[in-house]
């Protein structure tokens, strides 16, 4: 069994720890290299971008989906 199996094995198994750390490496490379305002702002709108692609999915307006969540 090669590294590349064992991998590939432990991805498949772990699904959430391998994209937790995938997203750690990411934005610590992001931080080191951007800075952390920079680094923020990437997420920022990372998160509007989900969101926005989201309410799509739902098919409901980006605007009202923002008010249900503002009226919980």
């Amino acid at each position: 069994m090669s590294l590349m199996d064992v991998i590939i094995s432990w991805i498949n198994e772990n699904p959430g720890k391998a994209i937790g750390a995938f997203l750690g490496l990411l934005f610590g490379i992001l931080f080191f290299t951007l800075g952390i305002m920079k680094t923020l702002l990437i997420l920022i709108f990372t998160a509007a971008g989900y969101f926005i692609g989201k309410s799509k999915d739902s098919g409901i307006s980006p605007i009202d989906y923002f008010k249900n969540i503002f009226k919980r």
